[in-house]
């Protein structure tokens, strides 16, 4: 499996995408490496504060996928250059500065771990 280091990772996040949505907070990701599949979600972590998939959605297009729903066996395609949203549900957090960590494995990749900070704003 290929590792990736989190210079190049870093370039996946959408940069000031950090923010309110219906539902929640959320973040955007763009697949700016090449198509490939997440085969889990394992949490998304804010400021140290873990959030586990049953918490977490995935908003790839018109669709939106439940974070325990992706598996090795369902997997969550993610094309080139496509923009997927993850939403941590029933949250909301006070404006500010964060350090975001995303946590999944890709069949292409295994494990990877993206680490951001962002602010979260009104």
């Amino acid at each position: 499996m290929t590792v990736i280091p989190n210079f190049i990772l870093k370039r996946m996040y959408k940069d000031k995408s950090l923010r309110r949505l219906d539902g929640g907070i959320g973040f955007d990701i763009v697949n700016n490496l090449g198509p490939g599949q997440i085969s889990k979600l394992n949490s998304v972590t804010l400021n140290g504060q873990i959030y586990l998939p049953s918490q977490l959605k995935l908003l790839i297009g018109s669709d939106i996928v439940p974070g325990e729903l992706i598996t090795e066996e369902n997997p969550a395609t993610f094309f080139l250059n496509q923009v997927i949203t993850c939403l941590i549900t029933e949250l909301d957090l006070p404006d500010g500065p964060y350090e975001l960590v995303l946590d999944l494995v890709s069949r292409e990749a295994g494990k990877v771990s993206l680490s951001v900070k962002d602010t979260l704003k009104r």
